[in-house]
């Protein structure tokens, strides 16, 4: 019987718990989060023994949350009208636990994997650059054109809100031609330093070096704030790895695969 999630700090509370009993999960929300999540009605629970599985919904589909038992594989999910997504971060050399083969035997198929790639602030190619911050006046155009460019299940897309807020902080840039919108890029701080969140360039314009262009912008804006610099990219984006391994950007280790579950 799936539960709505209604008292936040009982829930973390049961989470430090299951943590400290060293559970396998992907949960990785902080207590805060949790709290607003719990508050806005976005969590619900499947309890199965001493496991459970922990539902974020979103707009169109639902995130896939788990705490399993040492002892516990997965068990098949209850019923859901709309998609299933499962992500994790992992060491790309450490085995996965529950593995692939777990996870299809209730339903799941693999989707995509993303390497995390980073870059330290001194290996930055020192030059002098004109920066274009996108304003106002291209909120629509920079939304449809990230609407277009990502998959939906697991881009984490900012809301049109979230957006504005973002190019109002200077945090999303762009390449402009003759007043037409070309691309931007996307980018936020996290605790190690600068992550670009997205980046797209428009039909008809790539190959002309536009998005090397926005990352080596990114690079200049945040090389004196950041000590490093992290993206992650889809393994099947081999022009995305060039341009990126062209850049001086490594991968750090970790991959991140996404599995779907449709019916």
């Amino acid at each position: 019987m799936i539960e709505k999630m209604v008292d936040g700090l009982a829930f973390w509370q049961e989470i430090a718990k299951r943590l400290s009993k060293k559970q396998k999960t992907n949960f990785f929300f902080s207590e805060d989060e949790v709290l607003l999540l719990v508050q806005k009605e976005k969590f619900s629970r499947f309890d199965f023994g001493e496991s459970a599985y922990i539902f974020l919904k979103e707009e169109r589909f639902s995130r896939l949350y788990y705490f399993l038992d040492k002892e516990n594989c997965p068990e098949v999910l209850p019923a859901f009208a709309e998609p299933i997504i499962l992500e994790e971060v992992l060491l790309a050399k450490k085995e996965r636990v529950p593995s692939v083969k777990d996870w299809e035997k209730v339903g799941f198929q693999e989707y995509l994997i993303r390497k995390r790639m980073y870059l330290a602030s001194n290996n930055v190619l020192k030059e002098e650059r004109k920066i274009t911050f996108a304003t106002e006046d291209l909120l629509e155009e920079i939304f449809q054109l990230m609407l277009d460019s990502f998959e939906p299940f697991s881009s984490a897309l900012p809301t049109k809100e979230a957006l504005l807020e973002d190019i109002m902080n200077q945090k999303v840039l762009v390449s402009v031609k003759n007043q037409k919108l070309l691309g931007f890029l996307h980018f936020g701080e996290i605790k190690q330093g600068s992550m670009l969140w997205h980046i797209a360039v428009k039909t008809g314009t790539r190959g002309l070096g536009i998005g090397q262009g926005l990352v080596r912008d990114w690079l200049f804006v945040q090389k004196d704030i950041s000590k490093k610099f992290f993206l992650w990219v889809r393994m099947d984006n081999l022009s995305a790895l060039r341009m990126y391994d062209r850049l001086g950007f490594l991968p750090d280790g970790r991959v991140a695969p996404v599995m779907i579950k449709t019916t």
